[in-house]
């Protein structure tokens, strides 16, 4: 049960950008290449095969890491990323780095003598070898370059929100008007997106969370996150993960760990999660959001 939780667990996907994932895959395969050359002959003819190796485990990674996420979203997505999703791609990396290896080296006449089936239990051994330990090296890379990296992030803008929460002189209520939202089956919901918290989607259903006389409120309408976000139209409200909006003026913590971030809302003790690709213009909405000081004190959870 254990080992079923941990492999369920959250991980990063890889680095926070194409150009650092492309990074990411040309260190792994020179590490490795590196780590063949000191540990087996240094001749020229071994010292080729590895440079050909190490050109075989870039294209791989790159193609896996950095080019079927471009062509196919919804094969990858990063927010359902896990510990277990991790390991099956990592074994299927060096299963396929194996296999083109040892098709191109025997190709290449670099094992005369020897069979086709000696030359891929040799590859497979030795990728599994080094490349095994490449892999567990760098991936304590990216999950202590991730965690301090949103960590770093989280503080600046929690340092901003309490900054903001000094400066600001405290209101009875936010207002605004009202705006009426139409749902999919015709129902309607008017709220004033001022008093919005965040709106979570379910399959084709969206829960709108919001204050109303100091009161929690929610309601269940039919429809999809798009059309709530068009139809409310605020600068304030955004798209925050795949299956969440939020009110950037109701936001006062934080937390970073190594999958992204997490926000806490005022009034609210669900923690909305942030995507990795929607983080940066979070946090840079809600630095906005501080400099302005729109913030109301009054409203913000102790």
């Amino acid at each position: 049960m254990r080992v079923i939780q941990f492999l369920q667990e959250p991980f990063p996907y890889y680095l926070d950008s194409d150009r650092k994932n492309v990074w990411f895959s040309a260190g792994l395969a020179a590490f490795v290449t590196i780590n063949l050359t000191l540990f087996l002959p240094m001749e020229w003819i071994h010292i080729q095969k590895w440079i050909i190796t190490g050109i075989i485990i870039f294209v791989v990674l790159y193609t896996h890491i950095v080019l079927l996420p471009r062509l196919f979203p919804k094969l990858v997505v990063a927010e359902k990323w896990t510990v277990g999703k991790y390991m099956l791609a990592t074994f299927v990396q060096l299963m396929a780095i194996g296999s083109i290896a040892s098709v191109v080296l025997y190709s290449f006449n670099f094992y005369p003598g020897l069979s086709f089936q000696i030359i891929v239990i040799y590859y497979f051994f030795n990728m599994a070898l080094y490349g095994g330990i490449s892999i567990i090296v760098f991936t304590f890379v990216i999950r202590t370059v991730m965690l301090k990296n949103n960590l770093r992030q989280a503080m600046k803008a929690n340092e901003e929100l309490r900054r903001s929460l000094v400066n600001t002189k405290p209101e009875k209520e936010y207002s605004g008007p009202a705006v009426t939202i139409q749902s999919d089956t015709s129902e309607t919901l008017t709220v004033v997106p001022e008093q919005l918290l965040y709106v979570e989607a379910d399959d084709n259903y969206a829960t709108l969370h919001w204050i109303e006389d100091g009161q929690p409120q929610a309601k269940m309408l039919r429809g999809n996150l798009r059309n709530i976000e068009t139809q409310l139209n605020s600068s304030r409200i955004v798209r925050c993960h795949r299956s969440y909006l939020v009110n950037v003026s109701a936001i006062v913590q934080v937390e970073g760990n190594t999958n992204g971030y997490r926000l806490y809302l005022r009034d609210s003790d669900v923690l909305i999660p942030v995507s990795r690709s929607k983080g940066p213009q979070v946090l840079q909405l809600l630095g906005h959001e501080c400099v302005d000081s729109r913030l109301r004190p009054s409203l913000v959870r102790a």
